[in-house]
């Protein structure tokens, strides 16, 4: 998947008023970190709007285009967004360098239907979302998990996702992603089989 490239200017007003201004003239202030540097921007409104609404993660890499300088690689550290009307208030980006680890959230989704459900299971997604600490280079924005050969009992764990080996999990232990489980229905008509089953042995024995 091609990359993302965030058109940004540079800015040297701080402060509310300045901020206020700002996003009155359709565009949200930025702050780029990185490599124990700090630089002030701006972005367009209508254009990051669009980019957020591309389903973009914490762990996606862009490029940001500043100004000035050469483009670079960053990842979306915090989007601050106003209470009531959901519009984003602030960004902070963080520029990431080459071989150098960083912590991010990365997202996991499940596709296919699961055999087990159609045997009367019900599939449940219990982890929707894994925090790592990986090299910029192997950052990816999700893991996709096809289910579809699940039966009822199977599971699927966090040790048995697909992702690279530079990965560094931060979860303790080794939890359930992803299960097909009997439904209190099913559990109930396999009692009662076997409570059947268990009479009509009584039954054999007495005769």
């Amino acid at each position: 998947m091609e990359r993302i490239t965030i058109k940004a200017i540079k800015r040297t007003e701080t402060g509310k008023n300045a901020n206020h201004r700002l996003r009155q003239s359709g565009n949200i202030p930025i702050n780029i970190t990185g490599n124990g540097k700090s630089t002030l921007g701006s972005v367009d409104a209508k254009e990051m709007a669009k980019t957020l609404n591309t389903g973009v993660r914490a762990a996606t890499v862009l490029n940001l285009n500043l100004e000035g300088d050469a483009e670079y690689p960053v990842i979306i550290k915090e989007v601050q967004r106003t209470p009531g009307t959901n519009s984003v208030r602030h960004i902070d980006f963080y520029k990431i360098s080459p071989n150098k680890k960083i912590i991010a959230k990365v997202g996991i989704n499940t596709f296919g239907s699961p055999k087990g459900t159609k045997a009367g299971g019900q599939f449940e997604h219990l982890i929707h979302e894994l925090k790592i600490k990986s090299p910029s280079e192997d950052l990816i924005d999700n893991i996709n998990i096809d289910v579809t050969d699940m039966e009822i009992g199977h599971q699927i764990k966090v040790s048995q996702l697909p992702m690279p080996k530079s990965w560094e999990v931060l979860l303790k232990g080794d939890p359930v992603v992803a299960s097909v489980n009997m439904t209190r229905a099913l559990l109930a008509a396999e009692r009662s089989e076997k409570m059947a089953a268990g009479k009509d042995t009584a039954k054999g024995k007495k005769k």
